[in-house]
């Protein structure tokens, strides 16, 4: 899976809540988009698969423009969200996927000691950048 596709993971990751609200969609019903790429990752084969996510990304992605005129999508707001898509400055935390599958969270995201995946439930793992 790309950047594109791990940041747009990571936006799911950071922001199901609001994508469910936004879609109507709590992502039990896997006939949706969002149910799809739910299953896909809290399935646990996505990392042992190389399963890779980008279609069913786009399909959420889509659902998002369309509930949204165009103006919201799982890159951001109108032209996107800046020129690094990490966002990370050296010597950092990082909470990692535990899947491999989005790009993660940077220590001054995460406020429980032990902060876990919004799709997968599982513990995100602990970094630090050097």
């Amino acid at each position: 899976m790309g950047v594109d596709a791990a940041a747009a993971l990571k936006y799911v990751c950071l922001h199901l809540g609001e994508v469910q609200q936004v879609l109507a969609d709590d992502g039990v019903d896997q006939s949706t988009p969002l149910g799809r790429l739910l299953a896909a990752c809290g399935s646990g084969h996505v990392a042992a698969e190389g399963l890779d996510l980008t279609g069913l990304l786009a399909e959420v992605d889509a659902a998002l423009r369309e509930m949204t005129d165009g103006l919201v999508g799982l890159h951001g707001f109108g032209t996107g969200r800046g020129g690094d898509w990490s966002g990370l400055e050296p010597m950092e935390i990082v909470y990692r996927c535990p899947l491999r599958r989005c790009t993660g969270r940077p220590g001054g995201e995460v406020a429980e000691a032990r902060p876990v995946c919004s799709i997968s439930r599982r513990e995100l793992v602990r970094e630090r950048l050097l």
